[in-house]
């Protein structure tokens, strides 16, 4: 059987020139010790097997940057039974309000910020992440602004004055991308 290898733009190589690598396009290489392959022409990376990587791309191009919201966050306050806590109602404020281009929201049961909530946190693949906290419903359209100004971001890092001002103070972490070696 011979071997079809996908591109970026959905062409096909059939019976492309092996990497010694297990059979892998030899366009295909691991230069980092994350042993995640990157494609050497594009710089994209890749799953083994897969390209474009499912987890990054759909069939329109680049997934989405994804909004986590944590729905289950208490944030300190006591709620009746059967009341939405802090975290639902933010999710609730941010599902209302018409999410940027770019930018999936997905609802999470914990982000592990409980003394930080409510948190949400900004990732795409190949980018910094960020964790923020000690928002509520009325930060949603700040929320939805930040994270379109990350999805215009092409690693992640937005301009300090570019960021709305409760990321600018209510950053709870910022994380590397995996495989970053700085």
């Amino acid at each position: 059987m011979p071997l079809i290898h996908l591109d970026r733009e959905g062409g096909a190589t059939v019976g492309a020139t092996l990497n010694p690598q297990a059979g892998r396009p030899a366009s295909a290489v691991t230069d980092r010790a994350d042993g995640v392959f990157r494609d050497r022409v594009s710089g994209g990376h890749r799953l083994p097997g897969f390209w474009p990587c499912p987890f990054c791309h759909n069939r329109d191009g680049p997934m989405t940057v994804t909004l986590h919201v944590c729905a289950t966050c208490k944030a300190g306050e006591f709620t009746a039974e059967g009341d939405p806590v802090p975290g639902a109602r933010l999710l609730a404020a941010l599902l209302a309000g018409a999410a940027p281009d770019g930018v999936r929201i997905v609802s999470v049961d914990c982000l592990s910020a409980c003394n930080s909530g409510a948190a949400v946190a900004l990732s795409a693949p190949g980018r910094w992440s960020y964790v923020y906290g000690r928002l509520g419903p009325d930060d949603a359209a700040d929320i939805l602004a930040g994270a379109a100004a990350y999805a215009a971001a092409p690693d992640g890092i937005v301009p300090w004055r570019s960021r709305p001002v409760i990321f600018r103070k209510q950053s709870l972490a910022r994380i590397p991308p995996i495989g970053d070696p700085t």
